[in-house]
């Protein structure tokens, strides 16, 4: 029947206390009971926090489908997704990055698309400017940015085409019966690489030999295809508006923003170089007159300018067109007895120190896996990824985590850790 005054009800205990018919040891039980009360009932009690690296998230083809977390593994051994690759139900790794991802809040749009294009469309077999593709994914985490371009597969900056137009320019004087020496001379004058044309020609000529209806057909369709490669391989300041405008190499196929294999950023033309009239004449009658066609249409096609060793492989189909036939072991048509071929054409500044980059591939997993298990160290090469990552975020650590996954898997070409696959055949 006691209602207390405006100037005690602030709490249920000031309420209780102020009844006037209690004791004195009533009211201190009262009191007594009444902060127990408030212990238990109106004081929020701390909410058991899961550790991060050791969360253990519902793991079902429907819960991984729905991740982010499953959208960046082309060109790995979980490119097939779930039912393809028993494997990937089975990686407890991926599961608790799966699980990191379902703790955050929300997912920026940023990390979203630093999953879905840099981290997607990491070159799995090299690219001459290794580590540039991996440097980038840190440098996007680390500044929280959306990649507009991304340095993967068959994307060639500008500086390697004109590389490759010297050569270029040299098979097609021999390919009109031009001597070595003038074009030897033009390169020397205008020439973007410097080294010893003389030398370069003088060889090249030698080793190619005589013409003959085979001979001048291959090297008419590797010109051709180098001159696409040129045209069609996009960097971010070149998007097939540069080099060989004047040339017609191919319908325009489509515009996208990917090549296929990497994020090119918008309306980067394409084209079909295999709709060329030209390709397609020169194509039909190597294929009756030569009878190791198929090895050189492969060969000559898988060129490409984005290898590390794009210029030693070149300079090993010129030795093989020399002889007509297949006399060099690939990565892909081995040979017990392929012939060791000489450095001709002078490249061997075109490809990246492959003892140099292998030995930098431990050390930078070992810094990144530091930094999203919270313990970053600040030695040699881990002080500059802790530097660029910046600040510890959740969101970060689950990109991290997510990154390191992709490159500690087995490619589809060669079942190698990602990072030892620099080098093609030399």
């Amino acid at each position: 029947e006691h209602i207390a005054g405006p100037e005690t009800l602030c709490t249920p205990r000031s309420f209780l206390l102020s009844t006037q018919s209690m004791t004195n040891n009533k009211r201190a039980e009262a009191a007594t009971l009444c902060d127990q009360l408030m212990q238990c009932v109106l004081v929020p009690q701390p909410t058991k926090l899961v550790p991060t690296m050791e969360t253990e998230a519902e793991w079902s083809k429907a819960v991984y489908a729905e991740s982010v977390s499953s959208r960046c593994w082309w060109c790995t051994v979980y490119d097939g997704g779930w039912d393809a690759c028993p494997a990937l139900s089975e990686d407890n790794e991926l599961r608790q990055i799966v699980g990191m991802e379902q703790e955050l809040s929300a997912i920026p749009v940023w990390a979203e698309q630093i999953v879905e294009r840099a981290v997607n469309f990491l070159p799995p077999c090299g690219h001459y400017l290794f580590p540039r593709a991996y440097l980038d994914v840190v440098n996007a985490i680390g500044s929280q940015t959306t990649p507009g371009f991304v340095h993967g597969c068959f994307t060639v900056e500008q500086d390697r085409k004109r590389q490759m137009m010297d050569y270029v320019l040299c098979l097609d004087a021999w390919l009109q019966g031009a001597q070595p020496q003038e074009v030897a001379h033009e390169l020397n004058l205008l020439g973007y690489r410097r080294v010893d044309w003389g030398s370069v020609c003088q060889d090249l000529w030698q080793i190619l030999g005589k013409h003959s209806e085979t001979k001048d057909l291959l090297i008419e369709r590797l010109i051709h295809s180098q001159r696409w490669k040129i045209k069609n391989s996009p960097w971010d300041d070149d998007h097939a508006s540069l080099f060989e405008r004047e040339q017609y190499l191919g319908d325009l196929s489509r515009q996208s923003d990917t090549n296929g294999s990497s994020y090119v950023g918008s309306g980067v033309p394409r084209f079909d170089e295999t709709s060329s009239p030209k390709v397609r004449k020169v194509e039909a009658r190597l294929a009756e007159i030569c009878p190791d066609w198929d090895w050189f249409r492969y060969t000559i096609e898988y060129g490409w300018l984005c290898a590390p060793k794009a210029f030693r492989f070149l300079e090993r189909l010129l030795w093989a067109i020399g002889k007509e036939r297949v006399v060099i072991h690939t990565h892909d048509h081995p040979m017990q007895d392929g012939e060791l071929v000489p450095a001709f054409l002078q490249c061997q500044d075109t490809y990246p120190d492959e003892k140099k980059a292998l030995d930098s591939w431990p050390p930078f997993l070992a810094a990144l896996k530091a930094w999203w298990k919270g313990r970053p160290e600040q030695d040699g090469v881990a002080h500059e990824v802790c530097d660029v990552l910046g600040e510890i975020t959740p969101v970060k650590q689950w990109l991290v985590r997510l990154f390191v996954r992709k490159l500690e898997l087995p490619e589809h070409r060669a079942v190698v850790p990602r990072g030892k696959s620099l080098a093609l055949e030399i």
